[in-house]
Parts: C-alpha cells; structure tokens; sequence
C-alpha cells in the first residue's frame, strides 16, 4: 500500500491543490487501489479522477460524503470541476476528518511548510521567518 500511495503522491506532485486533495484522500483512507476514482493507466501510472467522486459516494456516511466532497473540489481539474459550499460541506465532519481537511486547506494555499512573509515591524516592512500556517497530522 505505501508503494501506491507514494505513486499516487508522485503523480500529484507540483500542484498544490492536486497534492492537498491527493493527501487528503490518502490519510483519510480514501485512495485506496480499489476505489473507483482511482485508476492506473495502461503504462502503469497510477492517478485520481477526482469528478467520478461524486457520483459514487451515495452509500457513504454523511461525514464521509463530507470529506470526499472537499477532495474533490479541491482535486477536480478546470475542464470537470466539483463545485461545493463549504457551509454544507464542513458542518457534520468528526474532529479526524476537520483535522484533515484543514491540513489539505493550507497545503493547497500554499502554507503548509516553514517560510518567509512581508509583515511591518514598527512601520516598516521588513521579510519574516513564518511557521506553518497548519500541518498534516500525525499518521
């Protein structure tokens, strides 16, 4: 399993929202080799069609259809988008899945990791070292 998720990790890399939406599914459980969105292409790669979500999620949890609705808004690509309001969506996740959820947020902004920000120290605007606006939670 760790082989697939680290294919499927390889094949999102680059995109911030593909890489959020990606991980989201994979530490939720989600992206798993026999989920239906996941497929692998005739030369082995493996991918997520994040617009077949879906339509394939009617049996699930409420929570479940929740988090899975995000990854795929955020995962969907510009040509088969997955609209959602975050008002029905967020409301009714358990604590793992909001946990997730915000982790895949700052990851697709962009602040996932250590960085450098303009903040102004006495009126001058001077580069700062920033945290982590929020992390990936431990496995």
């Amino acid at each position: 399993m760790a082989e697939h998720e680290d294919d499927l990790r390889a094949w999102a890399k680059g995109l911030l929202p593909l890489e959020a939406a990606t991980e989201l599914l994979i530490r939720a459980g989600w992206a798993g080799p026999e989920r239906r969105w996941v497929h692998r292409a005739d030369d082995g790669r493996v991918y997520i069609v994040f617009s077949e979500i879906p339509d394939m999620i009617g049996g699930y949890s409420g929570g479940e259809q929740r988090l899975l609705m995000i990854a795929a808004s955020l995962g969907a690509d510009q040509e088969a988008p997955v609209r959602i309001s975050l008002e029905d969506e967020l409301p009714g996740l358990d604590r793992e899945y909001a946990q997730l959820v915000l982790a895949a947020i700052a990851h697709a902004s962009g602040f996932h990791r250590p960085g450098r920000s303009i903040e102004l120290v006495d009126e001058t605007p001077r580069l700062v070292d920033v945290d982590a606006l929020y992390t990936w939670p431990s496995s």
